[in-house]
């Protein structure tokens, strides 16, 4: 169940930066940005009084973790800008590829409370299939 909500989430992504593209042509970057974020921020609230009421609390954090929102306005933003550059196909296939470099760090340092899971030669085979296809797409 997992692998398919992460298959629809990628798909969404897609998608998501295509029309997010379309709007930075009406409000610029950032206004494109802080658009989709007000909007997705009042979506949120209005499911979350209608269908949890569960109440919202975002103070008591360590302070690093405000960074997550600084990371999705990067790439709400920059995923935006390069597409329309450089198309939804590569600029998918770039940010799988950053995506790939580090959640492989992460997973062997275990950073961010994720579980270890120690980068092994038994795994380079799968990267390197996963680069070149990456690479054949970006470069076809």
């Amino acid at each position: 169940m997992y692998a398919f909500f992460t298959l629809i989430a990628g798909a969404c992504q897609s998608a998501m930066a295509s029309l997010n593209g379309m709007i930075t042509s009406y409000l610029g970057m950032f206004g494109m940005s802080l658009a989709v974020h007000v909007i997705g921020g009042l979506l949120l609230i209005l499911y979350m009084k209608l269908t949890t009421r569960e109440k919202l609390k975002i103070t008591g954090l360590p302070w690093y973790l405000y960074s997550a929102g600084f990371f999705g306005i990067f790439l709400v933003a920059t995923s935006s800008y390069c597409i329309g550059n450089l198309g939804v196909s590569v600029t998918t296939c770039l940010s799988v590829t950053g995506q790939l470099a580090i959640s492989a760090v992460i997973d062997h340092f275990g950073w961010f409370g994720v579980p270890k899971a120690a980068f092994n030669l038994k795994r380079l085979p799968c990267f390197a299939l996963i680069l070149a296809g990456l690479l054949i797409i970006n470069l076809s």
